[in-house]
């Protein structure tokens, strides 16, 4: 089997065949996840606790088509515009697992990012997550003001961990490419009782190298609708029909 190479190449490494007649005379089954997460991640990841439920996969998006069909423990739900309680509503209704929501970094800090924290627990967040650019001073001032876990992303090893921890942040979430790894060795090494997630990467090589180093869970993008429809209408084009 050839490495994947690709953003949805893993998410169909362990695509289910059903044959056909299951297909024709068991319709009311319930119906498989269509993004199935790589089996490394449930069997070999320890996982963190939100809301009293194992977490080990968590997917990166805020589309409701793709959250209703990934087989993910959790969402994350974090986007290059200001956090908005709307969103956030919407997602947490929506969703049948918990929500991690951003609430700020390098445009959102202070106290609007306070309002949204409070927001975010009251609506049933998870958890909060602020990105590097946030400041400390903020962190303490929401550490007080919630009681859900706060997350803290971070993408380079030269940073104050310690400060970051004694603001007030529960979990690390580490997003530093080709460095991911050795950012989770350092973490584990000086910072044992702050559990680590890790974004994985586009290949199971990636997402095996960062649970290997001590990634408790594993954050998954997602491959975009285009993505998939591209996949879906190359088969047309082949003339494969699936029959649902």
């Amino acid at each position: 089997m050839k490495s994947p190479q690709n953003s949805i190449s893993f998410w169909n490494e362990h695509k289910i065949v059903i044959p056909f007649w299951k297909k024709l005379f068991y319709k009311k089954q319930t119906k498989t996840k269509g993004l199935l997460t790589p089996d490394c991640i449930p069997q070999h990841c320890s996982g963190i606790t939100l809301k009293q439920i194992p977490i080990k996969s968590i997917l990166f998006s805020t589309d409701l088509a793709l959250i209703e069909n990934s087989d993910s423990d959790a969402v994350l739900a974090v986007y290059p515009f200001p956090p908005s309680s709307k969103i956030m509503k919407a997602l947490i209704d929506f969703a049948d697992k918990p929500v991690i929501c951003g609430i700020g970094g390098g445009l959102t800090q202070g106290r609007t990012a306070l309002t949204m924290a409070q927001e975010a627990e009251q609506l049933g967040a998870a958890a909060v997550i602020v990105n590097q650019p946030f400041q400390n001073k903020d962190i303490e001032k929401i550490r007080k003001a919630i009681s859900i876990p706060i997350i803290s992303s971070i993408s380079v090893l030269d940073f104050d961990f310690k400060k970051r921890i004694d603001s007030g942040v529960d979990f690390f979430h580490i997003t530093g490419g080709n460095e991911t790894c050795r950012i989770i060795q350092h973490l584990n090494l000086h910072f044992p009782d702050h559990p680590v997630i890790a974004t994985g990467g586009k290949t199971l090589h990636h997402i095996t190298d960062a649970i290997a180093i001590g990634a408790k869970a594993i954050v998954l993008t997602p491959p975009s609708n285009g993505d998939l429809f591209k996949s879906i209408m190359e088969n047309y084009r082949r003339g494969i029909s699936l029959i649902k």
